[in-house]
């Protein structure tokens, strides 16, 4: 199991990095599954995103590692 380096927390950036969107369009991703979650500030987790779309941990960590 690899382990995630940095933050446990998830970033537009880190979202451009694993969909290939825009930076705009990753704030937004991040904005609504926020929203979605009900979370009152703006941090979200990588284990909360994953299990919001439904992505497998250990692939969004290997792609997200090598950024960090």
């Amino acid at each position: 199991m690899e382990k995630l380096k940095g933050s446990m927390l998830i970033f537009p950036s880190d979202i451009q990095i694993i969909t290939g969107f825009t930076k705009k369009v990753a704030e937004r991703e991040h904005r609504v599954v926020r929203d979605a979650l009900g979370k009152k500030s703006k941090r979200l987790s990588v284990r909360a995103y994953c299990s919001f779309f439904e992505l497998d941990y250990q692939e969004v960590v290997a792609v997200l590692n090598p950024y960090r």
